[in-house]
């Protein structure tokens, strides 16, 4: 989460120092408070760090008078319980750094940004544990990131999200996006652009029952691994069958996302009209996120070399969708180097 205000660097307090760094933004200490050597370290480390006067969240693995007072000593300017809600957590980190360190705009944008990376956080941990999906809290997701793309640059949003430490959030984040500036570039009214941006939010649900182990693997997949992840749609498809209330055209998206025009996709080897525009346009914007997200095994590509790669997919992506996407991605670069 920390990740949406700028890079981060996580500090072990028994391990090796971090080298040579420059005086931090923001701090957030999460130590047992009642061991002293845990604390003497923490003073040391956030001594060498320059921290004094920072910004201090301190978590609070119980609730006395003497982890307030250790929390204070340490240099705390604030306090929460080390199980507090991510959503608190994310207002207070907020208040304290997001929304003082930027102008009104900006910190709009981040608390967007944040809200919509709350949501998919409190998604996939349902879907991983076979628990209902939060639909409510799905759908103020979709209002963010579609309020956020609105607010800000195509470049803004992404250069955001790709800060994010975790693979899947990030690329489920830059799809969203991504549809959620397609459908504003495409001129869709605001339920077509919520349809759209929700399909887009949900279309990887099913790789909550992917194995970690898998889906963040250095390097390539094996022919049984990647097996293993082609059913991610059938799995987000049967999910929400499951649970009901949500639009055939948005399972549609879930189930159907990997197809392509010319039949070679999967899971069911779709062809050209059997495949929906609400499909195709999530499709486009699935490859494209892929390609210019970065990797442990490869690093994001430059749109330019994307859409090379998208332009050499003949006859499996819908031409016409695709130029429009473009043209909405070289508009987007245009107004970020004209800022």
């Amino acid at each position: 989460m920390l990740a949406l205000w700028g890079a981060c660097a996580v500090a072990d307090i028994h391990g090796a120092p971090l080298g040579k760094r420059g005086q931090p933004r923001f701090v957030l200490t999460d130590i047992d408070l009642s061991n002293c050597t845990s604390v003497l370290a923490a003073r040391d480390l956030l001594a060498r760090l320059r921290a004094k006067g920072r910004p201090h969240l301190c978590l609070l693995r119980e609730t006395s008078v003497r982890a307030a007072v250790q929390a204070n000593a340490l240099g705390a300017t604030a306090t929460l319980s080390s199980d507090a809600p991510a959503c608190l957590l994310r207002e207070t980190i907020g208040a304290m750094l997001g929304a003082g360190d930027a102008p009104a705009d900006r910190a709009e944008f981040r608390r967007d940004v944040s809200a919509a990376t709350v949501a998919f956080s409190d998604m996939l941990a349902a879907a991983a544990a076979g628990k209902p999906l939060p639909l409510d809290a799905i759908d103020q997701g979709v209002l963010s990131i579609n309020r956020a793309a609105s607010g800000a640059s195509l470049d803004d949003w992404l250069a955001l999200v790709r800060g994010h430490d975790d693979m899947t959030y990030q690329h489920c984040l830059l799809v969203s996006g991504l549809a959620a500036a397609f459908g504003s570039h495409l001129g869709f009214c605001e339920e077509d652009r919520k349809l759209l941006t929700c399909a887009a939010v949900l279309h990887d649900v099913g790789k909550a029952r992917i194995p970690l182990g898998i889906l963040q693997k250095d390097g390539g997949l094996s022919a049984t691994e990647r097996e293993i992840v082609s059913k991610h749609p059938q799995f987000g498809y049967d999910m929400l069958v499951a649970q009901g209330d949500v639009r055939r055209d948005v399972l549609a998206a879930v189930l159907s996302h990997h197809e392509y025009l010319d039949g070679s996709g999967y899971p069911n080897g779709l062809r050209g009209g059997e495949i929906s525009d609400l499909v195709r346009m999530v499709t486009i914007c699935d490859v494209y996120g892929a390609l210019i997200e970065r990797r442990s095994y490869k690093p994001a590509l430059e749109p330019c070399a994307a859409f090379g790669i998208l332009a050499n997919m003949t006859g499996k992506l819908d031409p016409a969708l695709l130029r429009a996407f473009q043209h909405m991605t070289q508009l987007s670069g245009k107004a970020s180097a004209a800022a």
